[in-house]
């Protein structure tokens, strides 16, 4: 009989796990994960550009006052699978406390140019670098990044300071003050809601931030512990801030601590649960996006941020809206469940490796907590009934208001004329469909393309054809999707989309674009150079598919190519 022991190829498998981290952010979870597992009450974190190689390459320090690392700990530091943190009792059960279990986090440092570590642990100082990990990673050598380093005696008090050189292969997006800043107290430990449950463990560690875009000479000084509203139930109060909407500024806390899982006894889930205004969410959260101005960086809605998260070490990992609400109720929560009992996958993105009658478990356990606390209370049925007090009243003022204000706009809209057809700017996606049908009664050959059939429901808008119309089963077949601003959030895949027409895009030139799939294509745009026929080209361009995307601008193009120039109805009718 003979025996084959399994083996691991260990440079694939470095880099699966350094790629399995899907958000450059994540660096900072796992280094602010690392630093509180080393007892660190100091968090120093600069982001900056270093031009001294000749290219921008993008730099992210870390320095902590932790207990640090040690000669021993560089094969857990740098290893796959290694962890020092581990304790259990003689049960099983973990009793360490730590954060960092599978000896995964740290290969997201992997990503990069270079790792410089210095560190002084029990009086012991131990420099060691890795050089070029990411490139030896993704070579075809059997070459594996190696850790070289050296050891001192030292009489400085402990310390890791930590220093990515490359990350991200230079990319900056996403590493302004403000994102980051966002992302720590989101998804990090540091931005922990355990302080509402009276746990002030690490109530005095704090982060020092300096990113790409911060111009102080001074860090950022930021404080433990997720940020919530003040608690203001008052109606009374709230209706003379907002006498119309005083539930924009409603704001109340229930918290259960130590609650027992169904079916589950010995596992606890601890719940933090806010019910917040949308106005007295933006009192605090300078990163929600203000209607009708341009999109910065970074910035998302209510719909994609709030709700109610499940976590782990009081970190949240994945959102559960379900337990608590069968409609868009929960955007108006800002809730957390802590769970210790749930195993996450590699990268800690998801709760993957949870058996699935626990999270179910654990979601119907919320779902009576919820009912039995939170929909009981008299916060919640005085916003209840505030909150139908004011749908009626908004019915019958929206009716009046709605007339108002769809008089007021369309008198103020703008049109031109093309032909004897007035054609009316448009004000969102329907209105581009509407002028785009408009335009080919007029003249079917002005886009280059037949349509064949439309769906405005759901999945692309437009089926055409550039070829033979007269019989379809030698036709070649496209799509055409319209959007009334062409943004970055995509909702479709390259694959079969011959053309994108919208009325306006914020997409600037050499911008990637990337759809659903992950697919990416790059924004091309060629300025208009003469001629009647002549007008501003934007495509989106692949490096791999034989087939490129054109983007019609219709303000441009209308303009460029018709002469249309949009005015105030008055003077065009």
């Amino acid at each position: 009989m003979k025996i084959i022991t399994p083996e691991v190829n260990p440079k694939k498998e470095f880099l699966e796990i350094s790629n399995d981290f899907s958000h450059p952010l994540e660096i900072f979870r796992e280094a602010i994960s690392n630093a509180f597992d080393a007892k660190a009450t100091l968090i120093e974190i600069d982001v900056f550009v270093d031009r001294s190689t000749g290219i921008a390459e993008l730099v992210i320090e870390i320095r902590d006052n932790g207990h640090g690392v040690s000669e021993a700990g560089l094969k857990n530091f740098f290893g796959l699978g290694y962890s020092s943190r581990l304790d259990y009792d003689s049960r099983g059960n973990k009793i360490s406390g730590s954060i960092g279990e599978k000896g995964h986090g740290t290969k997201i440092y992997f990503n990069s140019r270079k790792i410089a570590l210095e560190s002084v642990s029990g009086g012991i100082k131990t420099s060691a670098y890795v050089d070029a990990p990411i490139q030896k990673l993704r070579s075809r050598s059997e070459e594996m990044p190696t850790v070289t380093y050296e050891t001192e005696i030292s009489d400085s008090k402990s310390f890791t300071h930590l220093i990515i050189h490359g990350y991200n292969n230079n990319q900056q997006s996403q590493f302004s003050q403000r994102e980051i800043k966002d992302y720590i107290y989101w998804f990090t430990k540091f931005g922990s809601c355990e302080g509402e449950l009276g746990i002030d463990a690490f109530k005095d560690v704090t982060i020092k931030l300096k990113a790409l875009d911060y111009s102080s000479s001074e860090p950022e000084t930021l404080r433990f512990g997720h940020i919530f509203p003040a608690q203001n139930c008052n109606l009374k109060d709230l209706k003379k801030i907002d006498a119309v909407s005083p539930l924009e500024y409603y704001v109340a806390k229930w918290v259960i601590p130590g609650e027992s899982v169904i079916d589950f006894p010995d596992n606890k889930i601890d719940i933090v649960f806010y019910l917040e205004g949308d106005k007295a969410k933006r009192e605090y959260n300078e990163m929600i996006h203000k209607k009708y101005s341009a999109w910065r960086s970074g910035e998302y809605n209510v719909e994609s941020r709030y709700g109610l998260w499940l976590c782990k070490d009081f970190i949240p990992i994945e959102r559960h809206n379900e337990w608590v609400s069968e409609k868009t109720e929960w955007t108006k929560y800002h809730a957390f469940v802590n769970s210790q009992d749930i195993s996450l996958t590699a990268n800690r993105s998801d709760a993957g490796n949870t058996s699935n009658q626990l999270i179910e478990r654990i979601g119907d356990t919320v779902k009576a907590a919820f009912q039995r606390v939170i929909e009981s209370s008299d916060e919640y049925s005085r916003y209840e009934e505030e909150f139908q007090k004011y749908k009626q009243y908004r019915s019958a003022k929206k009716e009046e208001e709605d007339f108002a204000r769809r008089k007021k706009a369309a008198l103020q809209k703008k049109a031109a004329k093309y032909t004897d057809i007035l054609l009316l700017e448009p004000r969102q996606e329907g209105g581009v469909f509407s002028i785009v049908t408009q335009l080919l009664v007029i003249d079917p050959n002005l886009f280059g393309f037949k349509v064949i059939d439309y769906d405005t429901s759901l999945g692309y808008d437009l089926l055409v054809s550039k070829d033979n119309i007269h019989d379809l089963s030698k036709s070649s077949m496209y799509f055409v999707e319209m959007k009334y601003i062409l943004k970055d959030d995509f909702n479709h895949s390259f694959k079969k989309l011959a053309t994108i027409i919208c009325w306006d895009t914020n997409i600037p030139n050499d911008y990637m674009l990337t759809d659903l799939t992950g697919e990416k294509r790059r924004m091309r745009i060629t300025e208009k150079t003469g001629g009647h026929a002549d007008y501003t080209k934007y495509m989106l361009i692949s490096d791999t598919e034989s087939h490129n995307i054109e983007v019609i601008v219709l303000r441009d193009y209308l303009k460029e190519r018709l002469s249309l120039d949009f005015r105030p109805r008055g003077e065009v009718q």
